[in-house]
């Protein structure tokens, strides 16, 4: 946002004024707060697109040590995660649907650890990967609802409660949840049971590679955030901090997209 940058990950005036209201406020008694918060947001927008170590944050951009404090706070206070459900809601609203989504996707990805290593690491046996796991839950426009990470060796019949009870209890409106045959099992009936909500695995259908009815959005969402250089290795010690990179950088998409959204109805109406 600042004159001088012109990185591409940088936010414009409007998508700062949409922003503002949803970070925390300033304390009202102790130290004023002297950092420029359109710049520590810029920084961490630009580290999550680029992948850059925090120590390697551009010159221009404030201390490396108060923007990763800035990101270190916020994802413990879920911070990050509360913004991320406030924009698919506005997002939703900007193409005319329901703010809550009706209908949810669920699918899992396998990403390979940094070389410094951290807590909950383990191996995918199945794709070779010695990482992390996130497990990603989304909407019909692809947008993130929920994105806890794990281990790589956990099965994905034992990582999806985790998304599934945290997206039925956020978002009140969901009735139904897609997965591929990788989350066969008994969710079915527990998540029937105790939510309510109808957990359907779509089945492959024909020979060979074939495009599976709605399935195609959450690997779309994938190639969103594989965009993200900081997103395609996970060089975070804790789970929790790149979990919320997966937020930053879909709240970074969506932000873009309220924009065009806005734009194009001016022009519209004009």
């Amino acid at each position: 946002m600042g004159s001088l940058k012109t990185y591409s990950s940088d936010l414009t005036d409007a998508e700062w004024q949409r922003i503002e209201p949803l970070l925390p406020t300033e304390k009202p008694v102790g130290r004023l707060r002297e950092v420029n918060l359109p710049e520590v947001l810029d920084a961490i927008f630009y580290r999550v697109e680029n992948g850059v170590k925090w120590r390697n944050l551009p010159a221009d951009c404030p201390a490396w040590q108060t923007v990763y404090g800035y990101f270190r706070l916020w994802v413990r206070l879920g911070v990050w995660e509360s913004i991320n459900q406030a924009l698919v809601k506005q997002v939703r609203q900007s193409v005319g649907r329901a703010e809550e989504p009706s209908l949810g996707i669920i699918d899992s990805q396998s990403v390979r650890l940094g070389e410094k290593g951290g807590a909950q690491i383990g191996v995918d046996g199945y794709k070779k990967i010695k990482g992390r796991k996130r497990t990603v839950g989304v909407d019909v426009l692809g947008l993130v609802l929920k994105c806890p990470v794990g281990a790589a060796n956990q099965a994905d019949v034992k990582a999806a409660p985790w998304v599934l009870f945290a997206m039925v209890e956020t978002y009140e409106r969901l009735a139904k949840i897609l997965a591929d045959q990788g989350y066969r099992g008994e969710l079915e009936c527990d998540i029937k049971a105790v939510y309510g909500v109808e957990f359907e695995v779509v089945e492959h259908q024909g020979k060979g590679f074939t495009v599976q009815p709605k399935r195609w959005i959450v690997e779309r969402t994938w190639a969103w955030l594989e965009n993200c250089r900081g997103l395609v290795r996970d060089y975070e010690r804790l789970p929790e901090n790149h979990e919320a990179m997966v937020y930053v950088a879909m709240i970074r998409l969506m932000l873009r997209r309220l924009e065009n959204n806005c734009r194009r109805w001016k022009q519209e109406t004009a």
